[in-house]
């Protein structure tokens, strides 16, 4: 027998809410007043008075209910689950309060209240999912140097303002740069907590010096040559912000940046090689990292992840950790064309931005879009550059959180999630 339970009586640290929300910054009064209320058979369809409606099935309702018995899903204290549900389950009474709250009996006799505003945010209606789904990145190619996404450091720590406007900057562009940052070594932890906590990992560490070394097993540590790439490819879940902390750079020639949106390159293929475009969405491509006795990294994943709706969700691509294809005979030559495709346009004048980074100021770059390079530089110059990594989680939750508190009304937005699934299906199999 199951036992019964309910988070009756529990403390927790967050406010209870139930389902109730604040309505967010131009939300008009029509859209959170329920006109009227229809029900059938396995939902109930709400009339708002802006003349949109609404369809919520029964249940969704009962399984979505926040009261102080059931529990709420954003902290994870429920007792309610999915079991507990019948799945023909109908209310024995539905009503609107004086204040216009949705008000459902269910036949156990369990009475759940929802605020209008709070239905209304999470409607399922097209017009509602397509508000979600409205997310477009701004695409940008090398002409971005002309205007390069830029904040002034020195106020963000202490203006929310400022900070939100900084991030999304990062989320819509995919890279940011940050002025008057200094050139103090202990200014990149602070400066990587405007996105979150530091990853450390395996190869690199907490926070990683980049300068030439005599004896070097990464290719970071040397003076070559380096094509734009993201950073770890060869992870199942890469590297999400990359953290650049520019102590010293070189005068003169030598050592410039070079960056490159993965996500303008997979449009250009998918409006002009949609045959490379289809393989690289589908067929994996092996990235591999070795340390012999420390760690053995590798990866079967597409190049280009689509999320279900067929937008571009994530890139990776890291050409001098690409290891031997292992697919069916008949697709070696054909994913080798597609990849050229991607490589040519990511080495293109037309894609590729140059940029010199003076010393003091630091780049956050979305790793699973946004690529990274730079030009060779004379071995014995000072170029020094600190840099670490922050989850993309912790940076999209600290975005959406502060757009709310700043009455953002696309704090909600669903975001590109990242790379592509190692699971991913392969043709031949």
């Amino acid at each position: 027998m199951k036992q019964e339970q309910s988070i009756s009586g529990v403390t927790t640290s967050n406010a209870f809410m139930g389902n109730q929300c604040a309505a967010p910054a131009g939300f008009s009064a029509e859209q959170s007043q329920i006109r009227q209320v229809e029900s059938n058979a396995r939902s109930i369809t709400l009339s708002w008075q802006d003349n949109q409606k609404s369809e919520f099935h029964y249940i969704w309702l009962r399984h979505n209910c926040f009261c102080s018995q059931c529990g709420n899903s954003a902290d994870g204290i429920r007792a309610l689950t999915i079991l507990d549900i019948d799945p023909d389950i109908r209310p024995a009474r539905v009503s609107l309060d004086d204040t216009g709250n949705l008000l459902i009996t269910w036949p156990d006799g369990h009475r759940s209240e929802y605020g209008p505003v709070w239905l209304r945010l999470h409607s399922y209606s097209k017009q509602q999912r397509q508000h979600r789904l409205s997310f477009t990145p701004t695409l940008w190619k090398a002409d971005i140097t002309d205007n390069f996404p830029s904040h002034d450091y020195r106020h963000i720590h202490e203006d929310e303002s400022a900070h939100l406007a900084m991030l999304e900057t990062l989320r819509d562009y995919g890279i940011v740069k940050l002025d008057n940052v200094g050139s103090e070594p202990a200014e990149t932890e602070r400066l990587a907590s405007l996105l979150g906590p530091i990853h450390e990992t395996t190869v690199y560490g907490r926070i990683f010096e980049v300068q030439v070394e005599a004896v070097s097993k990464l290719g970071s540590k040397t003076a070559i040559h380096q094509d734009t790439h993201h950073d770890d490819a060869f992870c199942y879940n890469h590297p999400g912000v990359v953290v650049f902390h520019c102590l010293q750079n070189i005068d003169g020639e030598g050592g410039e940046s070079t960056y490159c949106d993965g996500f303008a390159i997979a449009e250009s293929l998918r409006n002009e090689a949609p045959e490379a475009f289809e393989l690289l969405t589908r067929i994996p491509v092996q990235h591999i990292r070795r340390h012999p006795g420390e760690i053995d990294f590798r990866i079967h994943a597409p190049l280009i992840r689509l999320d279900w709706n067929g937008n571009v969700s994530g890139v990776r691509y890291f050409d001098r950790a690409m290891a031997p294809l292992d697919l069916p005979a008949e697709l070696i030559e054909p994913m080798y064309a597609a990849v050229r495709e991607y490589h040519r346009r990511m080495v293109s004048d037309e894609f590729k931005a140059v940029i010199k980074i003076p010393a003091g100021t630091a780049v956050f770059i979305d790793n699973n879009r946004s690529m990274h390079g730079r030009n060779a530089f004379v071995p014995t110059s000072p170029r020094r550059i600190r840099t670490c990594h922050v989850p993309r989680d912790e940076f999209h939750g600290r975005l959406r959180d502060l757009g709310a508190r700043l009455g953002r009304d696309d704090f909600d937005l669903i975001l590109p999630q990242g790379p592509a699934r190692p699971d991913a299906p392969c043709r031949g199999q």
